[in-house]
């Protein structure tokens, strides 16, 4: 096998256990670097490699092909990023970050800079782990019922990285994420994949007085209906075993995360059947476990590959989701978790801002960018920050958000990172409000007023009704809206899920009794027609007669579910618990699924294969191709979601290949 020469940041056991792996395999250690000269060259001395005072120093060593970060996961996403960016493959300890955010930036960046990223699970490279995932796809059926515990008893200092909620402390980070990997891992394999993200996690434990988890406990729910009971602790132990049965056999084994590690490298898997018959299954190995996974990382490294067949990103990502959520049930929370204390931004700062094709509209004297950034997929202020923060990068400046969105966390999150950025300004903010069964005019100035004090301003740029309610009469609607244009509340105001009768009916009033009519409006709008509505009360804006009017009076739509929430996607990589809005099959079915919308899909398909692009990108792009101003809103939930939107802009379609996508032709 090729050479790669290693720098090592952090001299604590995990990096002495790496240095000493290394001399199992063809690597070669240049350098290692600690917080101190003195330290670095005590851990330097038996390998004759070159100490270094500062992480950054030899992050920056030229000569260097990959580091391995063996620091507290507070700093992960920091070095990792340096590494990243000046094209030093990186291995780095679990968990990759402190958070998912954390890891989809990083995941980011390492696509954008092709360079190797993979995160330090050992227990997965392993053959152990491989023959497990093998005999549960083989011998058992879906659903599981899983147990995994990993737990242990120390006592340290309240300073100690374990317990420190400076340094990421706790059971969940530092040792919770193996029984949620293996439970993931064994989800996926009875299912023919590598692993399956939980549709749903219910969680306690045991806080110390910083918060911070000395052990906890995970309920984990599957989208097949497996279940898995997990647990980790630091001031507890167990067996830490791990059981995975359907009912009629069990597979068992014992410690599986050191892999054989202290037993000769050697560890048996134990079958027992239905009938109470035991199987002992024996995996052992040349190489300790550390040098296997340095195996596996220099074979990626040697095919150019920016992540390994047995720890994809996407594994990695989904991981973190979950530990995510686990911490949010217990409320352990970092300051990397919340944007507005973070010292490190997820997305720099400094870096110039990309252009972005805008246009405006009547009233609201800014440019607006042409595809608008939906904030009800954001977990927690910090993917808030780094989400918008992203988007404002490419070059988008109009954000919608809602009165009932997150549980009005959505104008909070928004509110607090205009403010962090000051850039009230720039911003075109799209509010709603007034939603079913509050769709009546006196509801609709407290709910604006309360979205003006979540998100510390003073007006929204553009309001629209989240609803109509039919027995009221629009002019009190218009009415309504224009005392609230009058007093500075708002510039400009339209309407979500209104028929064209009565969307018409409102115009005319306002227009006949000089008063504002409605501006824009916010119908679903995509290439897909929706059969029957996503939610109750809901309008589309698609049909011809719709089309038409819109035409004529050119007014401006800002269309949801653009993209028709994933029935042009050929797969959804990056999902998982903290993403709610993840459409399932019934809504599939219910809502896009008939013979014309399938033909639609079919072209869609055709048309992105022609011109290289995906069809996710040509569904957006016959929303932003129309005869009247389109704004389409979009619910990214990463980075990766985010730019394939925004790629719709540069896919241009002629009016005979919008009709031919609608089957006008």
């Amino acid at each position: 096998m090729k050479q790669i020469k290693w720098g090592i940041l952090g001299t604590g056991s995990i990096a002495k256990a790496f240095a000493e792996a290394l001399q199992e395999t063809e690597g070669e250690l240049i350098a290692v670097a600690s917080t101190t000269k003195q330290r670095a060259l005590e851990f330097s001395e038996p390998y004759g490699c070159e100490a270094i005072e500062g992480h950054r120093n030899l992050i920056s060593l030229p000569g260097i092909d990959a580091i391995y970060i063996a620091t507290p996961h507070t700093s992960h996403f920091e070095f990792a990023v340096e590494c990243l960016k000046q094209k030093k493959a990186v291995l780095c300890e679990k968990p990759m970050t402190i958070n998912a955010t954390e890891t989809m930036a990083l995941i980011d960046l390492s696509r954008k800079n092709k360079t190797l990223l993979m995160e330090a699970f050992m227990y997965k490279i392993h053959p152990q782990t491989q023959k497990l995932a093998e005999l549960v796809a083989s011998r058992l059926c879906s659903p599981l019922e899983i147990n995994a515990e990993f737990c242990f008893s120390v006592e340290v200092p309240e300073s100690h990285r374990l317990v420190n909620r400076d340094l990421g402390g706790g059971s969940i980070l530092d040792i919770g994420c193996y029984p949620l990997s293996i439970s993931r891992h064994m989800v996926g394999a009875v299912n023919g994949k590598n692993f399956m993200n939980p549709t749903s996690i219910k969680g306690n434990g045991e806080l110390n007085f910083q918060k911070i988890d000395l052990n906890a406990s995970g309920e984990l729910l599957f989208e097949d209906g497996s279940k898995s009971h997990i647990q980790s602790a630091t001031n507890l132990t167990t067996d830490s075993a791990v059981s995975i049965s359907d009912g009629e056999s069990t597979i068992l084994i014992d410690q599986p995360w050191h892999c054989g590690e202290f037993t000769g490298r050697k560890s048996v898997i134990k079958i027992i059947d239905s009938n109470g018959k035991e199987e002992l299954i024996e995996v052992k190995t040349d190489k300790g476990i550390y040098a296997l996974e340095i195996d596996h990382f220099t074979e990626a490294y040697f095919n150019e590959a920016i992540e390994t067949s047995l720890l994809p990103h996407n594994d990695s990502h989904g991981n973190m989701i979950a530990l995510d959520t686990w911490r949010r049930e217990l409320k352990v929370v970092y300051d990397d978790d919340r944007g507005e204390k973070r010292k490190v931004a997820v997305v720099a700062q400094n870096e110039t801002r990309e252009p972005l094709p805008s246009l405006r509209i009547p009233g609201v004297e800014k440019d607006l960018s042409r595809v608008v950034f939906g904030c009800d997929n954001q977990s927690d202020t910090n993917h808030a920050f780094a989400m918008f923060d992203h988007f404002y990068s490419k070059g988008g400046n109009v954000f919608d958000t809602a009165y009932i969105y997150n549980n009005g966390k959505s104008d909070y999150y928004l509110g607090k990172w205009i403010e962090a950025r000051g850039l009230r300004n720039e911003i075109v903010v799209l509010g709603k409000g007034a939603h079913t069964p509050d769709c009546f005019p006196e509801k609709i100035r407290p709910q604006l007023e309360e979205t003006l004090a979540r998100m510390s301003t003073s007006y929204v740029d553009i309001y629209c009704l989240h609803r109509d309610n039919e027995s009221v009469p629009v002019e009190d609607f218009i009415d309504t809206l224009n005392e609230l244009k009058d007093e500075g509340l708002l510039t400009v105001f339209g309407a979500s899920n209104w028929s064209l009768e009565r969307f018409k009916a409102a115009n005319d009033y306002a227009l006949s009794n000089n008063k504002q009519p409605f501006t824009v409006l916010s119908n679903n709008f995509s290439l897909a027609r929706m059969n029957n509505p996503v939610w109750p009360g809901c309008f589309s804006c698609s049909e011809d007669d719709y089309v038409n009017y819109l035409t004529e009076n050119q007014i401006a739509i800002f269309p949801w579910s653009s993209q028709a929430r994933g029935f042009f996607l050929d797969s959804q990589e990056f999902t998982g618990v903290a993403h709610v809005a993840d459409p399932n099959q019934e809504e599939q079915d219910r809502v896009w699924g008939s013979e014309d919308n399938f033909e639609r899909r079919n072209r869609c398909l055709q048309l992105a294969k022609e011109k290289s692009v995906d069809p996710i990108q040509i569904a957006l792009a016959f929303v932003l191709n129309q005869p009247f101003p389109s704004f389409p809103l979009v619910g990214p939930r990463n980075f990766f979601e985010t730019e394939s939107s925004l790629e719709a802009l540069n896919v241009s379609l002629d009016l005979a290949e919008v009709e031919w996508l609608n089957l006008k032709s």
